[in-house]
């Protein structure tokens, strides 16, 4: 069984599959996502003897994340075929994308699951997604004003989009993928450093003893010797990061030697306060 990106010319051949297993998908739909999705997206598949067996896809997007440009991917179709599964398909195949993605410094991956328990073990987490009614209508000044995160509608925005009956309530689950990129987009009421040991069994580049540094605006997460204050998964460092974990509420935390000092300096991270997504594929 080979891992890899298809062709632009072998994306077509993934059709099969894709409508094989998202049976609710109307033909006009798929008609329209593989003419506009997949005319420049990514789908890594495990192909063998030229029949793809498991596939998923890498849909990109730009976000305004605290008022910069940042580039992450929307992992969609994430299928197997029915004799495949239970073969660890999947699993390969994830893993694989998450480290290229972290190769392209992507802070963060992200999706809509047909079941959370599913992407559970890859450390994706519920993302605290906005469910607020009428906002897909609004526009990016008005966004601007209230989230911390979401979807920039520029030009590639407006190329890609497939004009479909969109939903308002959205449960996305994000995963951090390049820590340090991002890292840089959060900063804390004062200026403050912070030893924290990450554990990250997918993406060892995440994994180590950290000195995280704060400015007001930003951070920087550069290895470090020392004891760690505090030692967090990636998981519940997303979480956190996401505002959906409170400072007290990180595992680490009732272990620290200084809790209420370490717990001072957690509360002072300004964590992202607005996240929203409202995008089919």
């Amino acid at each position: 069984m080979e891992l890899r990106y298809l062709s632009r010319e072998e994306k077509a051949l993934s059709r099969r599959l894709y409508e094989e297993v998202f049976v609710e998908d109307e033909a006009a739909f798929v008609d329209a996502y593989y003419r506009i999705k997949a005319a420049d997206n990514q789908i890594l598949a495990a192909v063998e003897e030229g029949h793809i067996r498991s596939m998923l896809h890498r849909n990109p997007y730009t976000f305004r994340l605290r008022g910069e440009s940042v580039r992450a991917d929307y992992l969609v179709a994430v299928a197997t075929e029915l004799p495949f599964r239970h073969q660890g398909l999947m699993r390969s195949l994830l893993t694989r994308a998450l480290m290229d993605m972290r190769e392209e410094r992507r802070p963060f991956a992200f999706l809509m699951p047909a079941d959370e328990a599913i992407y559970l073990p890859f450390d994706f987490r519920l993302m605290g997604n906005e469910d607020e009614e009428g906002l897909a209508d609004l526009e990016e000044a008005k966004l601007k004003e209230t989230y911390d995160l979401y979807i920039e509608k520029d030009g590639d925005y407006e190329r890609r989009h497939i004009s479909w009956p969109e939903w308002e309530t959205t449960p996305m689950m994000m995963r951090p993928v390049h820590l340090p990129a991002f890292a840089e987009h959060i900063g804390a009421e004062e200026e403050q450093s912070l030893t924290v040991e990450i554990t990250d069994s997918i993406l060892a580049g995440n994994q180590g003893i950290f000195r995280w540094d704060f400015t007001l605006d930003g951070s920087c997460l550069l290895p470090a010797a020392e004891e760690p204050e505090v030692s967090v998964a990636i998981a519940d460092m997303g979480s956190f990061l996401c505002g959906m974990l409170g400072a007290g509420e990180l595992p680490g935390v009732g272990k620290a030697k200084d809790k209420e000092g370490l717990l001072r300096k957690l509360n002072r991270i300004r964590v992202l306060e607005g996240i929203y997504i409202n995008e089919t594929v």
